[in-house]
């Protein structure tokens, strides 16, 4: 009985070390094994920075000593040199009839609206067809989106639903009694009005709020502080002022920029600002003028060409610098690689395989590196005057293209292509030489850098060659070319044991 228990103990004890060992076996290819990819897609990234600031535009103030005054010009018009903007009356009576002719020349545009929208019949005569006609035409109106129209066409709807009580039922009698009224009371306030023109052609605006005299010769030198004490000032306003005139169709914004930001602007680049509520979308602008650096800030003047009339009722105002934009393929950090690319001899490359990590010494910096891909042997060098290649005179060594790639980090100094030879060491054994191939090219600062992705291809890693064009904190967009070259909808592989190009995942 006992030895029966003791041989039942010992059995099931090795089959548990033996289920033990196949499961640690299999976790651990599992893990050796397991990868993760991320799918590229094309997107755009960019640089932005807070302001604030002050509109700056080319104004001059209307003004008028007179007491009555009546502004007849809309606020954002435009208005030609020698047009009226204002009109003065020389009594409050007579500001009263230019009331009540203003109210009258409204009433007979609606009643005449009226009578065109029903054709020109009397309203009491055929009513419902004269409702039916003037829904037709406001309907007709809405589905053109013909804005400018819908004002009267509503109004000859409204007239003829809610006619006004004239004491006079005839449509046509009542408009000749208005037009009488009109044309006396105008004859009356003939000698009332003094009409308020302008010298030049702009834009008028009513809103004046003393920064008129703020233009660029002003603005050109302000340092932050000035600036700043600038948007907080009170600022008044002469009470003799009617209005005023943008003179020009650009306009200015000068901003109060932190310089980690500003250092990257120069005149003449060309740039968004959003103005959020103020204005709809982003306005493109150009840099006028960068001030010098004060307490890690400086002034910065953007010029406008478009939105001017949207923004005629600002002045002091935040917004939203974006001075750079870039597009390319998005990829997580955690797949991109940096390689090397050199020649060994056909004798040391050949201990290589691909897979193999070994220690690349380079421009006295070691890097822990992966073998990407091993060559086949070939000859190189120039062969001398009259060989011809692959003769018996052909005396040149055999070489072998290594590849050797490793996690990019942005605090990492790239390889100096101009050291030309390096060291490989390999399993503890002697550093063995390799030569670069690359020709360093000292005006492209990217041919120090080789940046390569691996994409799952079918069940097989590929190696794609592609250059930065953004780094961010996880993510980074890349540029490719090239037959090989990563496309949007690759599946990009950011988490792998033991990653090389060709290498196939079970």
């Amino acid at each position: 009985m006992k030895k029966t228990d003791t041989l039942i103990k010992i059995t099931s004890l090795l089959v548990f070390i033996a289920l033990a060992a196949y499961l640690s076996v299999y976790i651990a290819s599992r893990a050796m094994n397991s990868v993760q990819t991320a799918l590229t897609v094309t997107a755009t990234m960019s640089d932005s920075a807070p302001l604030t600031g002050l509109v700056i535009r080319d104004e001059l103030v209307i003004r008028s000593d007179e007491q009555y005054i009546d502004v007849t010009a809309p606020d954002g018009s435009k208005v030609a040199a020698g047009e009226t903007v204002a009109v003065s009356y020389s009594s409050e009576e007579a500001l009263e009839r230019a009331s009540r002719l203003h109210a009258l020349s409204q009433e007979i545009a609606d009643v005449e609206s009226s009578l065109d929208a029903a054709g020109g019949v009397k309203v009491t005569g055929d009513r419902e067809q004269s409702i039916s006609t003037a829904i037709q035409s406001l309907s007709s109106c809405l589905r053109g989106l013909d804005l400018s129209e819908l004002g009267s066409r509503s109004a000859a709807l409204a007239s003829i639903l809610f006619p006004t009580d004239s004491g006079d039922t005839d449509t046509q009698d009542y408009l000749a009694q208005l037009d009488d009224e009109y044309n006396e009371l105008r004859k009356t306030s003939a000698g009332d009005t003094d009409e308020i023109t302008v010298g030049e052609s702009g834009t008028f605006s009513t809103l004046v709020d003393g920064y008129e005299g703020v233009d660029m010769d002003y603005a050109a030198d302000l340092t932050p502080a000035e600036l700043r004490e600038l948007i907080a000032a009170d600022r008044r306003v002469d009470g003799s002022s009617i209005g005023k005139l943008i003179t020009d169709y650009d306009w200015y914004y000068a901003a109060i920029i932190p310089w980690e930001h500003g250092r990257h602007l120069l005149e003449g680049d060309a740039v968004k600002l959003s103005f959020g509520r103020y204005y709809s979308g982003s306005l493109d602008a150009t840099v006028e003028r960068v001030g010098r650096a004060e307490h890690d800030e400086q002034v910065v003047i953007f010029r406008i060409e478009q939105g001017q009339a949207d923004m005629l009722a600002v002045r002091a105002v935040s917004a939203e610098l974006v001075y750079r934009e870039f597009t390319g393929l998005r990829v997580p950090l955690k797949g991109l690689y940096r390689y090397y690319a050199g020649y060994m001899s056909a004798e040391d490359g050949g201990t290589l395989t691909s897979g193999d990590t070994v220690t690349l010494s380079m421009g006295g910096v070691d890097r822990e590196v992966v073998v990407s891909e091993v060559g086949g042997a070939s000859k190189y060098g120039d062969l001398p005057e009259g060989v011809e290649p692959d003769s018996e005179e052909d005396t040149r060594p055999s070489r072998r293209l290594v590849v050797f790639c490793w996690p990019w980090s942005e605090d990492e100094e790239p390889i100096d292509t101009r050291a030309g030879s390096g060291k490989v060491t390999a399993f503890g054994q002697e550093p063995m030489n390799t030569w670069n191939f690359y020709d360093y090219d000292p005006e492209d600062p990217d041919s120090q850098d080789r940046l390569c992705v691996f994409t799952m291809t079918g069940m097989q890693a590929e190696r794609k060659l592609v250059d930065m064009v953004f780094a961010g904190e996880e993510y980074c967009l890349l540029s490719s070319t090239g037959t090989d070259a990563l496309r949007e909808g690759n599946d990009v592989i950011i988490q792998a044991h033991g990653l090389y190009n060709g290498r196939v995942f079970s």
